[in-house]
């Protein structure tokens, strides 16, 4: 009698345990539902490129900043700083950089957590069919951020970077990303709050974001879009490694 009990009582929580996860399962892919409908929906599997000018606002200083992507392919930023402009691009699975202000005037190759790093940002798409990207994520509660009740989504991609997105209950914006990432052996945090989100071809853009690092302490960092290109023609060698 007390093996049938026993027995009972583990079918019972298996029970719960496998409706709690279906219904978790269906509670984030419904968020998600949502969160892509809001950005532009089946629009988001048309992007393929993207240009951005942008203007930061760094140490009391404006630095105009390019950026060029194809998606999942190639990544190249541009930024002038004191006169000095400087690059730095992904190409596949190789990165390189150009940095005057450290007296590299020529193509260096960047370390290889720093391409890793790079070649994330070369999804232009974020949770869009993330099972097919094989990105993980998880409905980790709810939140409010400045007075807005939001969803916590946690992303982790196969490279081990992990994203948690604050997802409006309201607009199911992405308010806020924490992201975590390693870099020279050890674990950057950084903190990206997102507003002005202007739809450009049907697909919503945040166009401020604030951003703080915990490579760069005490340090905030203004972002403006001045301007945003989708789906440009790209020509695949700006991110070919000059010779």
């Amino acid at each position: 009698m007390q093996h049938s009990k026993n027995l009972f009582k583990l079918l019972a929580f298996l029970i719960i345990v496998g409706i709690t996860n279906a219904v978790s399962a269906q509670t984030v892919d419904d968020v998600i539902a949502k969160h892509i409908k809001a950005m532009g929906g089946e629009k988001l599997g048309k992007l393929q490129s993207m240009k951005i000018s942008a203007e930061m606002d760094i140490m009391n200083m404006k630095v105009p900043i390019t950026t060029t992507i194809v998606q999942n392919k190639g990544f190249r930023s541009e930024s002038t700083v004191q006169g000095m402009t400087v690059v730095q691009a992904v190409n596949g699975n190789a990165g390189w950089t150009i940095n005057p202000m450290a007296g590299n005037t020529k193509a260096t190759a960047l370390p290889e957590d720093a391409v890793k790093s790079l070649a994330n940002e070369t999804d232009l798409t974020g949770l869009y069919n993330y099972k097919e990207k094989g990105y993980k994520v998880t409905l980790d509660g709810e939140e409010e951020l400045a007075g807005a009740k939001v969803y916590k989504v946690t992303m982790t991609l196969p490279s081990g970077v992990r994203r948690i997105n604050y997802i409006s209950k309201d607009t199911f914006y992405i308010l806020k990303i924490v992201a975590q990432t390693s870099m020279n052996g050890q674990e950057i945090m950084s903190e990206n709050v997102q507003s002005d989100f202007r739809a450009v071809d049907g697909i919503y853009y945040p166009f401020t974001s604030e951003v703080t690092t915990s490579a760069m302490p005490g340090t905030k960092m203004g972002l403006k879009i001045t301007a945003l290109e989708v789906n440009p023609k790209i020509d695949p060698k700006i991110f070919e490694m000059p010779q």
